[in-house]
């Protein structure tokens, strides 16, 4: 009978090469997951990369919506520029007197040219005015830009400086805030229906300028003829930032920039006043959006 002898070694070479193919899908998975790791930026970035290309047409998409038909745009502005005096004779017969120059101004916001009728987008809920600078050209006077009562447009009366640089409106809603509202406050339509009233002094531009006896004083634009006050002295340069709520919570924005009574037409203030009204071109001087 023959003697079968086991071979002790199959079991001892069945072992390492298990854990060789163990090895090697270790680091086929390792290789694996190096690779989407280093990916995973470059994916990251391309997902932020479609976000931020859909954002940024859904911006170039309002812009150019806002652009052709603006929800708020300012329709015009309207100046009426006079002058004023400050009596300092002893006996009140304006003898001595200080010159002064005040231009009342009206902005006019369009709302309808997104749309004629009335809505939560094309409603104001809220309207204030920052940023406030008046700069006369030769530094003369005493300078102020604040808010005027309409009723006194066309007719000198002093105004306040803006509490903390800004002008806050009242927003008038029904017929009743209407009639309940003197206007000595800063007020304003929630339609957009009358204009945002602003008024610019420069008191004491000339002081202590006598007048003779037989002289008639025109207390009007006259005066500044009269006082060899040269329109160079009366212009001026107002900005400021308009801001602007719907009624749907969206947030709109306006700067405004300009030069006022610094053209040939200025000389006509001597006599007497000189009415004139900026007419933005057509896709400036839009509110735009900055929330929603």
């Amino acid at each position: 009978m023959k003697k079968i002898v086991k071979n002790k070694n199959t079991n001892k070479n069945a072992k390492p090469k298990l854990k060789i193919k163990l090895h090697k899908d270790f680091v086929i998975l390792l290789i694996l997951v190096i690779i989407l790791i280093s990916l995973l930026p470059f994916y990251i970035f391309k997902i932020k990369d479609i976000i931020y290309s859909n954002s940024f047409a859904n911006y170039v998409s309002d812009t150019y919506s806002n652009y052709i038909n603006p929800i708020f745009s300012i329709e015009k502005i309207v100046y009426y520029t006079s002058a004023f005096v400050t009596d300092n004779s002893e006996d009140n017969n304006f003898q001595n007197i200080n010159i002064g120059e005040y231009t009342d101004i009206a902005v006019y916001i369009n709302n309808t040219r997104s749309s004629d009728e009335l809505n939560d987008e094309n409603t104001i809920s809220e309207l204030y005015i920052d940023n406030i600078k008046v700069e006369s050209k030769t530094n003369k006077g005493q300078c102020l830009l604040g808010y005027k009562n309409p009723y006194y447009f066309a007719t000198y009366r002093g105004i306040e400086a803006p509490a903390n640089g800004r002008i806050d409106f009242n927003i008038i809603t029904t017929n009743k805030d209407n009639k309940e509202s003197a206007y000595n406050t800063p007020s304003f339509y929630q339609d957009c229906s009358n204009p945002i009233s602003l008024g610019y002094t420069n008191k004491d531009i000339v002081t202590n300028f006598e007048i003779a006896n037989t002289d008639t004083l025109a207390i009007n634009g006259s005066i500044l003829k009269k006082a060899n006050i040269p329109t160079e002295d009366l212009a001026f340069n107002m900005s400021f930032k308009i801001h602007i709520k719907n009624n749907k919570n969206e947030e709109f924005i306006c700067n405004v920039n300009r030069p006022v009574l610094n053209g040939d037409f200025a000389s006509g203030i001597y006599d007497g006043y000189i009415a004139t009204q900026f007419t933005p071109d057509e896709g400036t001087y839009q509110f735009i959006k900055i929330s929603n």
